[in-house]
């Protein structure tokens, strides 16, 4: 049976138009349980990976601990370096916000410790799963996440570059453009899962001229409702499968999910269309023969599969 993974980076509201200093709102909390409603119509298991703010809401963190007790969610962890104890300086060259992995490996550490701590403490639940804040990876950061007991990462995005994404000392973020797109170890305990994301061309476009450079250039399918329509979605799914994944990773941000909780879904409309869109999708995703499982149980299966 193919797997189909939910992951949900898990974060404060509207991030993309956050500058250091102001507070960071949770708002979009309270539009979760429409998720997760609508994932358990379909038999699907969503990973919220979650950051630092997002447990600080009482509220929320006893959702999490419900949905998780009755297996219908898994809790993972997300870190954004910029707003994650302790707080180190360092010298600004560039004026994105920093890479985690922009850190010495002792303050990576120090980081992870205490919002893995903060999960546990707050939700019940001792994460293994886990996604980076801005994709970024580094052998320090595999090494901690090893030391903490994490089992899988995500944060890889085949096809992908970030590289004109500036950090705080650094110019540019990961380019995962030769990334592989299947499971693979990175080290003894951790399994990469990669996002569903992929580069190919493929004949359909918004009218001719996109069409034309679609299918010269290629396109950059991730599956992610903010960033792709349904049906680059379908075609990202079916290219990955075509290689043989036996699973497909889709991904939102729980800021999305609420009217002006990011620069892609402003208004209520347009919320209304996203959660239109995801509907057929899980609905295509599930004919198409797919079962939902959490990240956790999709890597302790591979295992059984590679040892």
């Amino acid at each position: 049976m193919k797997k189909f993974i939910i992951t949900v980076d898990t974060e404060g509201d509207n991030l993309w138009a956050w500058k250091p200093g102001e507070e960071i709102t949770t708002e979009n909390t309270k539009y979760i349980p429409r998720f997760q409603d609508l994932c358990e119509k379909y038999g699907f298991c969503p990973v919220y990976l979650t950051n630092n703010e997002m447990v600080e809401s009482d509220q929320f963190c006893a959702f999490l601990k419900e949905k998780a007790s009755e297996n219908k969610c898994e809790v993972g962890m997300h870190l954004h370096a910029w707003n994650t104890q302790p707080e180190y300086a360092l010298k600004k060259e560039y004026s994105g916000l920093p890479y985690i992995t922009e850190y010495p490996e002792e303050i990576i550490y120090k980081k992870h410790l205490y919002l893995k701590q903060k999960i546990e403490d707050k939700t019940g639940v001792s994460p293994v799963s886990y996604r980076a804040g801005r994709w970024a990876t580094n052998e320090s950061l595999f090494k901690v996440l090893e030391q903490l007991g994490f089992t899988g990462d995500c944060s890889v995005t085949p096809g992908i570059s970030w590289s004109n994404c500036e950090g705080l000392t650094v110019p540019s973020g990961n380019d995962y453009s030769s990334a592989n797109n299947k499971p693979y170890r990175i080290s003894e305990n951790i399994v990469e899962v990669p996002l569903t994301s992929a580069k190919f061309r493929t004949f359909y476009g918004n009218g001719m001229k996109q069409l034309i450079k679609n299918s010269i250039f290629g396109v950059a399918g991730m599956l992610r409702p903010a960033v792709a329509s349904l049906e680059i979605m379908k075609r990202t799914a079916l290219h990955v499968e075509k290689s043989g994944n036996d699973y497909l990773e889709f991904m939102i941000h729980s800021s999305e999910l609420m009217p002006g909780g990011s620069p892609y879904f402003k208004s209520e409309e347009e919320i209304e269309l996203l959660y239109s869109i995801m509907q057929k999708y899980f609905g295509w995703i599930s004919e198409n023969g797919y079962e939902g499982i959490s990240l956790s149980d999709y890597i302790d299966d591979w295992n059984k599969k590679n040892m």
